[in-house]
C-alpha cells in the first residue's frame, strides 16, 4: 500500500499563498536537503489545479535559466516526475509529465495508494477536504516560517470537518522554520 505525505508552507499568522513574498527568503540549505529527500522518495506528485500550474511554470522557467554548470537535481526531479493533477474544470490534458485525474478524484488516489504508488503533495486547497475526509493523507508536513504575513488564503480554509491530528516529529531548521510532521489520529 502506498502513502500519500503532503507537504505545505504556512507563516504563523496561517497564510499559505503567496509563498515567493514571504516564505522564499527562510528556504535554508537544510531545508533543501529535507524537500530533496521528501521528493526523492516519492513515485509521483499529487497536485490540485491552482499548485500544479504555479509549479509548472516556476519549475519550467527554472531550468531554462539555470546557469551552465549550476546543480539542478531538485529543478530536473521536479520536471520529470510523474503527475496526477486533480481538476473539477475539466481544463484541457496537462503537460509537464502531468495526467488529469478525471471523475472521483478520491477513487483515483485510493487506486493509486492500492498500488503502491508513493505520492507527494504540495500546498493545501480545496483538494484537501476530500483527501482528509476520507482518510487518504497519511502524513501532513507543514513548515511553519517565522514570519506573520496575516493575509491571504488560510491553512485549512477549505475543510469543513476537524480532522485529529497526532505530532509525530519536530524539526527547526537553522533559518528559524520549525518543521511540523503529523498523522491522522
Amino acid at each position: 500500500m502506498g502513502k500519500l505525505v503532503e507537504a505545505t508552507h504556512v507563516s504563523l499568522g496561517g497564510q499559505i499563498d503567496e509563498l515567493d513574498k514571504w516564505a522564499l527568503p527562510y528556504l535554508d540549505e537544510d531545508h533543501g536537503r529535507y524537500s530533496a529527500r521528501l521528493l526523492d522518495e516519492a513515485d509521483a506528485l499529487l497536485l490540485g489545479r491552482v499548485s500544479y500550474e504555479g509549479l509548472a511554470d516556476a519549475y519550467l522557467k527554472m531550468a531554462a535559466a539555470a546557469p551552465a554548470g549550476t546543480p539542478t537535481d531538485f529543478i530536473d526531479r521536479m520536471n520529470s516526475i510523474p503527475k496526477h493533477v486533480a481538476s473539477r474544470s475539466g481544463a484541457a490534458t496537462p503537460s509537464w509529465n502531468a495526467t488529469r485525474l478525471d471523475g472521483d478524484v478520491v477513487a483515483a488516489v485510493k487506486t493509486l495508494k492500492a498500488d503502491g504508488a508513493s505520492l507527494l503533495k504540495y500546498g493545501t486547497g480545496e483538494l484537501d477536504a476530500p483527501l482528509f475526509e476520507h482518510g487518504l493523507i497519511d502524513e501532513l508536513h507543514l513548515s511553519l516560517t517565522p514570519v506573520a504575513a496575516g493575509h491571504g488564503e488560510r491553512l485549512f480554509e477549505h475543510l469543513t470537518g476537524a480532522p485529529r491530528l497526532e505530532l509525530q516529529e519536530v524539526t527547526k531548521f537553522d533559518s528559524g522554520v520549525v518543521l511540523l510532521v503529523y498523522t491522522p489520529r
